[in-house]
């Protein structure tokens, strides 16, 4: 591992002072004449845990923690571990810690390998964008002002660009170039306040306060003024001549037209990079949605999902968990590249803390304390994850999602209810866990906001209660047969109404659908 990646391992960073006292306490009831102590790889103290039957140190034994055959930090206890209970303690309370670790550090590796895809791709274009060829408004100043000092004789000038809106009004986007001995205004304010008008050309004779003769041209285009071209003189006798003026604003008519195509290439350069970038973004979105359903006994399930732009804050995920399957929906509180980035950094994490067999509970718990580190100006995720066992048992947390609903084979309907807050608002936030048992033929349908709340063209919302009647009108049908009545439905009703939110779906039958015909 590299110097950088041993940083990034710490055990600071992997299993925080808090946490690693939680987790050294419970062990005192073990190593009741113990004091076991955690030290970061420099040796600084990082958490201790003193037994009640502990007085004074004594010989003391050290186990070191490594990551990828890294040593983070170590394991001191004193004294030693004398009996054999005691050794299986210490065995028990290393394998805690090493998990602890391996999982962090499996956690931090997914999301730091998503973002940095994404930042690969936004690199890979400010290299395009530094090599976009010879059409750059940057360029068009001191190219301007060459080719009029060339054809009339000054002893100094500048060009003045105004914003890239191209207004005409004062703005931090303006820009002044000046050349030569001159002691013409180097500010645009300082310059409009010599001329009548910025938008007509002008010969500005010189006097109190302005020793210099002003010759200014406007660079217009298509009814805007870009920006202006001037030459300065100094003396009485060196006014500029009509001819003069004649000249520049020529030279500036033809200077406006290249920095307006200029402006207008590198604006359509930038549209088509977004808009490229965005398929991308998609392309890689649409990789991370699950292409094929995990195996597990009894159960059928199918989703899907369609973004309402070219990339989405909502997904969903099927994991196998042991001999279950992990369902997730969540939908991230955003739109557009930034839910989308927290979207597969929330997906990443949810995938490593779902290791190890934890249960739900834990597994959310995780996830949030990890996103929270990451969430910033209002960004959260709301989701629903649930382990479909080959029993009928589900096991979930909703943490502030969309109740799911739950169609029992008789009609019978039931909505499994929020257990904690959204992911991603607080660190320390507690999850509880609901369970729900599933008989032969009882449907589950787990949906986002944007299902229910999609619009057709009258602005009627499709809502809970069309979904219900579509559901229970096909209940005898596999997963499948259920979903795509579903999606077929919200098309009709949608048409060609815009789309506001991103929608997804998911729904799992339990028992084997009956034979149709």
């Amino acid at each position: 591992m590299s110097a950088v990646g041993v940083e990034r391992a710490s055990l600071r960073r992997l299993l925080p002072a808090r946490a690693a006292a939680e987790l050294l306490a419970p062990f005192g009831r073990l190593l009741p004449a113990a004091r076991m102590r955690l030290r970061r790889a420099d040796g600084e103290l990082h958490a201790e845990a003193v037994g009640e039957a502990w007085h004074e140190p004594g010989v003391a034994r050290t186990w070191p923690l490594a990551i990828d055959a890294v040593e983070v930090g170590l394991l001191v206890i004193d004294p030693a571990p004398r009996t054999d209970a005691e050794e299986a303690a210490v065995e028990v309370l290393l394998g805690a810690l090493r998990r602890a670790l391996t999982a962090a550090h499996a956690q931090r590796a997914m999301a730091g390998e998503t973002l940095e895809r994404y930042r690969e791709i936004h690199l890979l274009y400010r290299v395009g964008d530094a090599l976009a060829g010879t059409l750059d408004p940057a360029a068009v100043p001191r190219r301007v002002l060459a080719e009029a000092r060339g054809v009339i004789d000054g002893d100094g000038g500048g060009v003045w660009l105004a914003d890239a809106d191209g207004d005409g009004a004062p703005g931090a986007r303006e820009r002044i170039v000046v050349e030569g001995p001159s002691a013409a205004p180097s500010d645009g304010a300082g310059l409009r306040a010599r001329l009548a008008d910025p938008e007509l050309p002008a010969i500005v004779a010189a006097g109190p306060g302005a020793p210099e003769h002003l010759l200014w041209a406007p660079m217009m285009a298509r009814e805007a003024c870009l920006g202006g071209v001037w030459l300065t003189r100094a003396g009485d006798d060196a006014v500029f001549a009509a001819g003069d003026l004649k000249l520049l604003t020529a030279l500036a008519t033809q200077a406006a037209a290249f920095l307006d195509n200029a402006r207008l290439h590198q604006r359509a350069l930038a549209q088509e990079r977004l808009e490229q970038e965005l398929r991308l973004a998609y392309t890689v979105q649409a990789r991370l949605m699950p292409r094929e359903t995990p195996a597990v006994a009894n159960w059928s399930v199918a989703g899907f999902w369609r973004p309402a732009r070219e990339v989405s804050g909502d997904f969903y995920d099927l994991l196998p968990v042991g001999d279950a399957l992990g369902v997730v929906v969540a939908d991230v509180a955003d739109k557009g590249m930034p839910a989308a980035l927290f979207m597969a950094v929330t997906r990443s994490l949810l995938r490593a803390a779902a290791t190890g067999g934890r249960t739900p509970s834990q597994t959310v718990a995780d996830t949030n304390r990890l996103a929270a580190l990451d969430a910033s100006d209002g960004m959260f995720v709301t989701l629903w994850y649930g382990v479909l066992r080959p029993d009928g048992e589900v096991r979930y947390v909703n943490a502030g999602h969309n109740p799911p609903i739950v169609l029992r084979a008789d009609g019978r309907v039931e909505r499994l209810p929020r257990t904690g807050i959204l992911v991603g608002w607080d660190a320390d936030a507690p999850y509880g866990e609901g369970v729900v048992t599933l008989a032969q033929g009882d449907l589950l349908v787990a949906f986002t906001d944007g299902v229910t709340e999609a619009r057709d063209p009258h602005g009627n919302e499709f809502g809970e209660g069309r979904l219900l009647e579509i559901v229970s009108a096909h209940r005898r049908a596999d997963a499948q047969a259920v979903l795509d009545a579903v999606r077929s439905a919200l098309d009709a009703f949608v048409a060609d109404a815009p789309t506001h939110d991103d929608c997804t779906l998911v729904v799992a039958r339990f028992g084997t659908p009956p034979r149709v015909g």
